[in-house]
């Protein structure tokens, strides 16, 4: 380890505790390998956390790759990328070749078998027929997305349809995605081993090209794979959960790729919490997607008197259920959270007369679940415009002193982060009530110098 050229510490092969513990306060160094070198810097997600990635550049390119969080960092690890990325550099490769992730063993690339398992009914579940129907539509798509808010149901409902629709045999591969998937090689060999719950010699040729010490572009993979998927003699579908996780364009491309050449017998279903950018206008103009959200996805009063009283078993009247509903929206979450509280009330009436974005549950649950995950601009310029009720523009850029306000309020709604558009134009938007209360109980606590008087 140099410092300004000086010699500052010396790592060999048998102290790589040492090193991880020096990484643990660390946000960048140089690595010089066997292969070739790398920069490798810590950087802020913009959904939350930090994570390392490592850069090479040659001939004015420069790869960047994902190499996840400090305990993943290993001597090996780091020769193996500066050996990936350094071949991806080469003259001799094509100029449009995408960096390519390092070669890792089977084992290695294998996803957990618990993110290719959906996720149990919950016993509190709410039969909801209406949307059970919509999920059905499927059938005739390439495409279904579920874009909503946090603990707006989305995973609920698609976990809800897989347990109905096992009864018919229909064949549904279920990947649940987390931080680790921002890789494209890793993403596509979880993709195809969530396939093979169906159908288990699907994609074999591609997932030994994915394995190939030489990795051929994910173009030629992927038509590979598609091509093979022409050949099913049923149909397919395909559940990516929480794929608001992904981050990586490349892995954005791919599943447009995917969505421009998958055969009819193959339909995909996106769960996420912000919507992804896949050319959705086009897929709309086409016909070939059908879309739920928060909108959709709100409990209707019936729905929110069976969870409350039933699910939750409490005796609430139907007008502190119609309080309840009001308040919150129909967010599930909010409900729930609520519900929660007056399990451990014997006032249910005054409980629910008083219940605001500011009851601790629900305050922890925006800071963890969302809060947490946006990065701080935008966090911030969300705390400032909680104080207006309604929202523009103009008006948060006088509150802000942001010019970008209007790029950020169609960020917030692409984010699902719980902004109400009252017209069609993008001018102007209310947050959620509930929501908005809470942000303002975290300005108060956090930012009192913030709060408007």
């Amino acid at each position: 380890m140099y410092t300004s050229g000086h010699l500052e510490q010396r790592f060999r092969q048998g102290d790589e505790s040492l090193w991880l513990v020096w990484l643990e306060v660390a946000t960048s160094f140089a690595f010089q390998g066997r292969s070739g070198r790398l920069n490798v810097y810590k950087e802020a997600r913009p959904r939350g956390g930090h994570y390392w990635y490592a850069y090479h550049t040659a001939a004015n390119r420069t790869s960047k790759r994902y190499l996840g969080q400090t305990a993943n960092l290993t001597f090996a690890c780091l020769e193996e990328v500066a050996h990936v990325l350094t071949r991806s550099a080469s003259p001799q490769m094509s100029p449009t070749a995408s960096p390519v992730t390092p070669r890792q063993t089977e084992h290695r690339m294998a996803p957990l078998l618990t993110k290719l398992m959906y996720p149990p009914v919950p016993i509190t579940l709410v039969e909801r027929e209406r949307l059970l129907n919509e999920v059905d539509t499927i059938l005739s798509l390439r495409l279904l997305l579920l874009s909503a808010s946090a603990g707006s149901g989305k995973t609920t409902l698609l976990s809800a349809w897989v347990a109905r629709s096992a009864a018919s045999s229909r064949k549904i591969a279920w990947l649940s995605l987390d931080e680790t998937d921002n890789d494209p090689t890793r993403f596509w060999v979880s993709v195809i081993m969530a396939l093979q719950t169906c159908q288990p010699s699907i994609g074999e040729v591609a997932l030994s090209m994915l394995h190939s010490p030489q990795l051929p572009h994910l173009s030629t993979v992927l038509t590979t794979l598609l091509n093979e998927l022409t050949e099913l003699a049923e149909e397919i579908v395909l559940i990516l959960d929480d794929y608001h996780v992904v981050e990586e364009q490349a892995i954005h491309e791919t599943v447009l790729f995917w969505l421009e050449h998958v055969p009819a017998q193959v339909h995909l279903v996106l769960a996420s919490r912000v919507d992804p950018p896949l050319s959705l206008s086009r897929l709309r103009v086409r016909g070939q997607m059908r879309e739920l959200r928060d909108a959709d996805l709100r409990f209707h009063k019936v729905e929110a008197t069976h969870f409350l009283n039933r699910a939750m078993k409490l005796t609430l009247s139907q007008e502190e259920v119609s309080v309840l509903g009001q308040r919150t929206e129909g967010w599930i979450a909010g409900l729930q959270l609520a519900a929660l509280a007056l399990q451990q009330r014997e006032d249910h009436a005054a409980f629910v007369q008083a219940f605001t974005g500011s009851q601790r549950y629900l305050l922890d649950y925006i800071q963890e679940e969302i809060l947490s995950h946006l990065d701080a601009p935008l966090q911030n310029f969300l705390l400032r415009v909680s104080a207006l009720s309604r929202l523009n523009a103009d008006l948060c850029q006088a509150v802000t002193a942001e010019p970008t306000s209007q790029k950020l309020l169609e960020t917030l709604e692409r984010a699902n982060l719980f902004l109400i558009p009252l017209d069609e134009e993008r001018h102007w938007y209310r947050l959620h009530d509930l929501f908005r209360e809470a942000l303002l109980a975290h300005v108060r606590a956090t930012q009192p110098a913030l709060v408007v008087h």
